[in-house]
């Protein structure tokens, strides 16, 4: 299985890290932002003009820590042997732009000029629902985590 390049930048002081993610056999690339400051995850798909954000989750801010905590050690993720892989679903609330005032810096940096959506973890059956976008990240922890996005009908 082709595996994805994946890079990070962690901003220890304003406890922010950004995840750069280009999969394999594609020229676009994502940008997943985890604000500790303002208790956010921000996802940006090169491809598509629009961010997706969403609150930060206990498990979020656990990743945080620890690409900060391990910020010095190395900046390229891969998966090993040991890895344990996870899926997320996440409903895009396509009618609910966020204002950028209401978001951290980072976020709005970005972001910059682009429509940002908020984004919720989906709940129930997974049918019937037309799948928009993905993307694999890798954590240090050894988890990776398939995040698929979808929109809500308004």
């Amino acid at each position: 299985m082709p595996r994805s390049n994946q890079t990070e930048q962690v901003d220890v002081a304003q406890n922010v890290a950004t995840i750069r993610v280009t999969p394999a056999q594609s020229n676009h690339s994502w940008a997943v932002l985890f604000d500790g400051q303002s208790g956010c995850v921000c996802y940006r798909p090169s491809e598509h003009r629009a961010c997706f954000l969403r609150l930060m989750e206990p498990r979020d801010r656990e990743a945080l820590q620890l690409m900060v905590n391990t910020s010095q050690l190395q900046a390229t993720r891969s998966p090993s042997q040991d890895t344990h892989y996870a899926q997320e679903l996440l409903a895009v609330l396509g009618s609910q732009e966020v204002d950028p005032a209401q978001v951290g810096a980072p976020v709005r940096h970005l972001c910059a000029k682009t429509p940002i959506y908020w984004a919720r973890r989906a709940e129930g059956s997974q049918r019937q629902r037309l799948i928009y976008l993905c993307i694999d990240i890798c954590f240090p922890n050894n988890i990776c985590v398939s995040v698929c996005f979808y929109y809500l009908p308004d």
